[in-house]
């Protein structure tokens, strides 16, 4: 963990020895994963669980389900008829709702008034990576609490491999005597790079899940293994995704001199990373990935090799 995410935590913790910590708070970050883990120490701590232990008769979770990742009413409700029942081990309950975005607004509006007024000694913790998804009425009743996972952790030397083939093409399109002897091997290029994306996230995403359930069976229903899945998938593309956006940014910048016109190349630059930023929106309501992937990269050519 890095130094500014433990900085955190050991705040939140010092809060919570004085009496001090909100009872609402909304952890984001760019991997759900490393918010559970981060996590866990806090959790611990209120619920005085031993170390080693990861389940307590007092700590609640609360997930989306079924193939539409969804954060039902009814399980929301059933997840307050819980905390408002005597604790089992003690006076503290924490209730943790993962993906909190997944919150439809009728599910929402129920949970409100419980984060508004929870039971006595009861901390409700909401993980998400797209804050902005939230509710406002939400938002606005929690503590924002920032987590990021430090870069020597998620590197990926798949990845970076692909990030260079990816910077290469680039550069390729911008060469335009190169791009006058042969217009063809940047469009073969482009289906190699959306090919060998989609199946490094996949390997990636399969890896990470069977890794993550398998020390989360006990904790996870049926109905909520598929939404799951499908949420830590999802968390892979967007870290990918961003990874892309990063490198597009910094490889223009850096190389400047090298590509000519500044203002004409900053202009392509805005125009990839605002096609990027609509594609990464699009995936998130179900667009095909293959489809979306393949249309940005069509577009990044065109956009690239114009004059």
């Amino acid at each position: 963990m890095n130094s500014i995410a433990q900085d955190r935590l050991e705040s939140l913790s010092q809060r919570y020895q004085t009496g001090g910590l909100h009872h609402g708070l909304l952890f984001r970050g760019d991997s759900l994963l490393f918010l559970e883990s981060s996590l866990r120490q806090l959790c611990a701590e209120i619920l005085n669980i031993g170390e080693g232990m990861t389940e307590h008769p007092d700590l609640f979770h609360l997930r989306p389900t079924g193939k539409a990742r969804i954060i039902t009413v009814e399980k929301t409700r059933s997840l307050m008829a819980d905390l408002y029942r005597s604790g089992h081990q003690g006076n503290q309950k924490v209730a943790i709702i993962h993906e909190a975005d997944r919150m439809r607004k009728e599910a929402a509006n129920a949970f409100l008034k419980t984060l508004e007024e929870p039971p006595p000694g009861t901390f409700l913790f909401l993980l998400t990576t797209r804050p902005y998804s939230i509710l406002p009425t939400i938002r606005s009743r929690t503590l924002l609490v920032r987590l990021e996972e430090p870069s020597s952790q998620t590197e990926n030397l798949e990845m970076q491999n692909w990030l260079e083939n990816y910077t290469q093409w680039i550069e390729l399109l911008l060469n335009r005597e190169k791009l006058k002897q042969d217009r063809v091997s940047p469009v073969f290029m482009a289906y190699g790079l959306v090919e060998s994306l989609t199946t490094l996230i996949k390997s990636t995403a399969d890896e990470i899940t069977k890794e993550a359930l398998t020390s989360r069976t006990k904790e996870l229903e049926d109905k909520e293994k598929d939404a799951y899945e499908s949420g830590l998938r999802r968390g892979v593309r967007s870290h990918m995704l961003k990874e892309i956006s990063d490198k597009t940014r910094t490889f223009i910048t850096q190389n400047e001199k090298i590509f000519g016109s500044i203002d004409l190349n900053g202009q392509k630059l805005a125009r990839v990373i605002r096609k990027l930023e609509s594609m990464s929106g699009l995936l998130e309501v179900n667009l095909k990935e293959d489809s979306a992937l393949e249309d940005f990269f069509l577009s990044s050519l065109r956009i690239w090799s114009a004059k």
